[in-house]
């Protein structure tokens, strides 16, 4: 609690839920935008050869994204750039300087040499008319790869300073251009599917050099650009030490990542429709089916479960060194997290029908479609809540500079996901990889929270992570969740679900769930006194936990 006399607003803690609120409205709006693009790229291209491959190269620069930007340096630059910024400020604009130069220079190359090779292969290769798509499609996309991953230090960076608005709209632009792209190529233009999907492709390149500028921008009067490093060298290394670990895992995962999309799932589109003289589980519409299926999942978890533990983590890194306030503000997220999460699981869970037949059907997209799409989502929905807790947990261990129990974790999660979606994908063909996905992340937030509890714990060592508070806090959310679920059930079963409706039928069934599933929650934490909903909806914000 802050002291007497102290206004609530000067509160770190509070604060990083001001800057929550805003990286989450951000996010809302580049969600939407997204949900706009998917459906229109799903429409136009549809669970297609052309769609597959389309989602499986997207994947790759989205790879290298998660493992050089935001993910193994962002967490090793953002505690070194904030520890810097408290003692010398030109120390820490040489240090991001050297830092943004080394990253260009080393994935620019990676780029010249894979776009290089690439080309070879066109060269070289009779290669067919999907196998030949993915690698024009890849060639069109991969200069993206650099690009995002300055856009996410530069974001680092504006979130040390208290500022988000940068980072959290960047993903507007690209929407946007991929909005463009797919709507004048596709619709005017009426241009075929691999046409479209090269325009969408190169929309993406672009959307890199406009984040890229849009961030600099903001970063004007913040820092000073140099290319003098200096001592920054040395900060540098303890950069790369710190990011080794990170590093690994998030490299396991995304290497992960490519050979399920590469192999598993791409199987039946560049290998082959059997193995072993058996026919494979997976026709060629699975990639695109899951894709959908992941963008529709994706669109609660970025809205809030990722941008609260985004604001949260530059705080969290500060106060590395305060126990008590760090125990503070790491419950605070987890409460958080999981107030929103499980609620926005449960209720994915119960809408997957609806919701992927509003945001998909028509153009390409049939009824069937619409189905196998949500088997899929009806999967991955139900780790919304993990992966909320999951990006909090692991920052948490990365603000304190331990970053080998996160990655010993995730190699483990790796291992099960693989497992069990070659073991899953025969009885439930693509929604067996979703299943495995949810089944691995639910262990996953386990683990973590089991050790986060054990080692991070209070100055006097009397509590840990999870303290008693903490606890009747996540039993109240689980209590409130089940209230909802069982409004939605009442409505269910009153007025059934619609299987192939009209389109407009869906909308309003939709739209009905969604406003009894948030009043029947909303008015559960209302008449609860649940000092989570305070917390997101009072600016003034109280600065305690209770």
């Amino acid at each position: 609690m802050p002291s007497p006399g102290t206004d609530a607003r000067s509160d770190p803690s509070h604060r990083f839920l001001s800057h929550a609120r805003t990286f989450a409205g951000l996010t809302l709006v580049s969600r939407v935008l997204g949900l706009v693009r998917d459906a229109l790229i799903v429409r136009l291209l549809g669970l297609t050869p052309v769609g597959s491959a389309f989602a499986i190269a997207f994947r790759v620069p989205n790879t290298f994204r998660r493992l050089f930007g935001e993910g193994a340096l962002s967490s090793a630059f953002i505690p070194e750039y904030a520890a810097l910024l408290k003692k010398d400020a030109a120390l820490a604009a040489r240090y991001a300087s050297l830092i943004v130069a080394a990253l260009s220079a080393l994935l620019g190359g990676v780029t010249l040499v894979v776009e290089l090779g690439l080309t070879g292969l066109l060269v070289a290769l009779d290669m067919g008319d999907a196998a030949r798509t993915l690698v024009v499609l890849l060639m069109l996309m991969l200069p993206f790869m650099p690009l995002v991953c300055v856009t996410a230090i530069l974001g680092g960076m504006l979130q040390t300073h208290g500022r988000f608005a940068a980072q959290a709209g960047a993903p507007i632009v690209l929407n946007l251009c991929m909005i463009v792209a797919g709507g004048v190529w596709g619709y005017l233009a009426k241009a075929g599917p691999v046409a479209t999907a090269c325009a969408v492709a190169a929309s993406v390149t672009l959307a890199g050099i406009l984040q890229t500028l849009w961030c600099l921008r903001d970063l004007r009067g913040l820092t000073d650009w140099t290319r003098a490093f200096g001592h920054a060298a040395h900060h540098l290394r303890t950069t790369l030490r710190r990011m080794g670990p990170v590093a690994l895992g998030l490299a396991a995962l995304q290497a992960a990542t490519l050979v399920e999309s590469f192999v598993i799932i791409g199987w039946p589109l560049y290998i082959s429709p059997t193995i072993a003289g058996v026919a494979y589980p997976l026709d060629t519409a699975a990639a695109a089916a899951l894709n959908s299926a992941e963008r529709l999942y994706q669109f609660p978890l970025g809205v809030f479960g990722i941008a609260l533990a985004t604001a949260a983590f530059p705080l969290l890194a500060k106060q590395a060194d305060q126990a008590d306030r760090f125990l503070q503000t790491l419950r605070r997220s987890v409460r958080l997290a999981l107030f929103i999460g499980l609620p926005a699981t449960a209720g994915m869970v119960f809408v997957s029908r609806d919701l992927v037949t509003v945001i998909f059907l028509g153009g390409k997209v049939s009824h069937d479609d619409a189905a196998r799409i949500a088997r899929c989502l009806m999967f991955y929905g139900l780790v919304i809540g993990s992966f909320s807790l999951t990006h909090v947990l692991t920052r948490a261990f990365y603000a304190r500079s331990d970053t080998w129990l996160p990655t010993r974790i995730t190699l483990a999660s790796i291992a099960v996901t693989f497992a069990l979606s070659i073991t899953l994908m025969w009885p439930l063909k693509e929604a067996g990889i979703a299943a495995a996905a949810s089944a691995a992340a639910m262990m996953q937030v386990l683990a973590l929270a089991w050790f986060a509890h054990r080692r991070i714990r209070s100055a006097d060592g009397a509590s840990g992570a999870f303290d008693r508070d903490t606890l009747r806090a996540v039993g109240a959310t689980l209590a409130g969740t089940a209230l909802m679920l069982a409004a939605l059930a009442s409505l269910a079963w009153i007025w059934p679900h619609p299987e192939r409706g009209r389109w407009v039928t869906h909308l309003i069934r939709l739209s009905a769930d969604c406003g009894l599933g948030a009043a029947a929650y909303g008015a559960f934490a209302a008449a609860t006194r649940r000092p989570e909903l305070r917390w997101l909806l009072d600016r003034r914000g109280a600065a305690g936990l209770s």
